[in-house]
């Protein structure tokens, strides 16, 4: 069975002061290898290393790191993750890329629907918030658990009205979003906690 754990549960919330206070959801999927879905905003990286260490890991152990999208919010502690194998899609004109931080080696890669990196662990894409965005579909028995990015920022979003200023292609983002109500029996959000679909 796949272990998931939000190591550091997002928030996306307009302050009193007129600015946006934001960071992402962080989640460790504990499968036959170590995955970390996106890893949070610098302010976070205390958090992050303290969370790991509760589940007995250290940064070294992660062996997968998975960008649900390149925003500066999702991907400022990838730093932290030197033994990892990067996944991400990058943008339109690649059809995506690992990156092998301890070597200095960057290889293309096919990432699409259903590209497997660990037991049980596969990815969608998700294009719409950003051209480039990904989630991760984990699988326990017959119940499965989507990893989403900012494809649902939080639950109060599932029947709301995206953020349009940080949505790229509103078209692509609603299909991505219909896709993945079509699988999910739990959503964990860019930006919020774990929720059911109902």
């Amino acid at each position: 069975m796949v272990k998931i754990s939000q190591l550091i549960i997002g928030n996306h919330e307009k302050r009193e002061d007129g600015l946006l206070g934001i960071s992402s959801t962080v989640t460790l999927i504990q499968s036959d290898k170590n995955v970390l879905v996106d890893t949070g905003s610098f302010r976070n990286e205390s958090v992050l290393t303290e969370a790991l260490k509760k589940h007995g890991l250290a940064p070294k152990d992660i062996d997968i790191v998975i960008l649900t999208h390149t925003h500066i919010d999702h991907c400022m502690n990838l730093h932290l993750f030197a033994n990892a194998k990067v996944y991400c899609k990058f943008l339109d004109k690649y059809p995506g890329l690992v990156h092998n931080i301890e070597q200095g080696a960057l290889q293309r890669a096919t990432i699409e629907d259903g590209t497997v990196v660990a037991e049980n662990v596969s990815l969608l894409l998700t294009p719409g918030h950003t051209n480039d965005s990904i989630s991760v579909v984990v699988s326990n028995s017959d119940k499965k658990t989507i990893v989403s990015g900012d494809a649902f920022y939080s639950e109060k979003n599932v029947d709301n009205d995206p953020l349009d200023f940080v949505t790229s292609d509103m078209g692509q983002y609603n299909e991505s979003r219909k896709k993945i109500l079509a699988i999910a029996d739990y959503i964990i959000p860019g930006h919020g906690k774990m929720f059911k679909v109902v």
